[in-house]
């Protein structure tokens, strides 16, 4: 049973796409999604799946630095007011994920990824 406010939400989600456009929309998504594969490969971390069977909305990354990622999302959390989840199920804390769909933009997810970088010194194992 739909509400009336999912009614209202959902036609305005459909009006900001529309007035974008999918192609723009999709495109930016591809963008987006490079600045994070980019962010993903400067740190040292690797992408889970290959990427060549990687998704352009949502990136998973692969936990191989040997992070406290439930630390890290956490501390994203309360200290940036900033979310990214921590993996679920056999792979919770062995992968985080990092969204880059809807209505995240350049400026958001530069934002979210300088956060990341603040903070994920202290998450690292020491070497």
């Amino acid at each position: 049973m739909l509400f009336r406010s999912q009614i209202h939400g959902l036609k305005y989600t459909l009006d900001h796409i529309f007035k974008e456009g999918i192609e723009a929309r999709h495109e930016r998504h591809a963008r987006l999604n490079a600045m994070v594969h980019s962010w993903v490969e400067a740190k040292g971390f690797v992408l889970l799946p290959e990427k060549k069977y990687a998704s352009k909305s949502l990136t998973c990354v692969r936990n191989n630095l040997g992070m406290d990622v439930g630390g890290f999302v956490k501390a994203l959390r309360e200290e940036k007011k900033l979310a990214i989840d921590g993996g679920y199920g056999k792979i919770k804390g062995q992968t985080f994920r990092i969204s880059n769909m809807g209505n995240e933009t350049e400026e958001s997810m530069s934002h979210l990824l300088q956060s990341m970088d603040e903070i994920l010194p202290r998450f690292l194992p020491s070497s």
